[in-house]
């Protein structure tokens, strides 16, 4: 890994807030990622029909950007750690193998509590980061996450196992505006209006 000559407190700062957005957006992408498999394998409950769910979701998987988000996490992880053990980020071999690397980026690079790794990991990968000049593998890794969720989402919503909640904010939006107008005396305007072509 290659290291810089000063990392100050400014720039393990910015490494921490783009660590935890990117976690926030792997997150965000297993989530749907997740009640996508369990609607392919006929465990979550849609609103359409089953088989029909289960074709939505597996037709319409990204496997092009999972495949660059195991790279990418696959490249973070193995250059901050290079002792841990990884599986190796090809999704024709492991079509796990994004969901497998993405949990590993936002727990930790060892599930043994005692490893010196895991004990580490919260306060010094942003100094890995930020010394191994990755910080721009971070934000590719956020941005391919957030592809990544989008296509899970609308998946999940054509399938009828998840709520369009965006339609529904915009609906509630666009109604609390037209009470707010009518409020305003729009709604008397429009009572004169009909008024006078009676």
């Amino acid at each position: 890994m290659a290291a810089s000559a000063v990392v100050s407190t400014s720039d393990v700062s910015r490494a921490k807030l783009e660590l935890d957005r990117m976690k926030r957006s792997l997150q965000g992408w297993l989530k749907f990622r997740t009640l996508n498999d369990a609607v392919a394998a006929g465990t979550a409950p849609t609103k359409k029909p089953r088989a029909y769910a289960r074709e939505v979701v597996t037709q319409n998987r990204d496997w092009a950007t999972e495949q660059r988000l195991a790279r990418q996490l696959y490249a973070l992880l193995s250059d901050s750690f290079p002792d841990a053990k990884l599986p190796a980020p090809d999704i024709t071999a492991n079509p796990e193998a994004a969901v497998q690397l993405a949990m590993i980026a936002i727990d930790g690079p060892s599930s043994s509590a005692s490893s010196p790794t895991a004990q580490g990991f919260v306060w010094l990968w942003p100094v890995l980061i930020v010394g191994g000049l990755l910080l721009a593998v971070t934000t590719a890794i956020k941005t391919s996450a957030d592809v990544a969720k989008d296509k899970e989402e609308k998946a999940c919503i054509e399938a009828g196992a998840c709520t369009d909640y965006g339609f529904w904010m915009k609906a509630g939006g666009i109604a609390a505006l037209a009470w707010v107008a009518w409020q305003m005396g729009v709604g008397e305007h429009v009572k004169h209006a009909l008024k006078g072509k009676g």
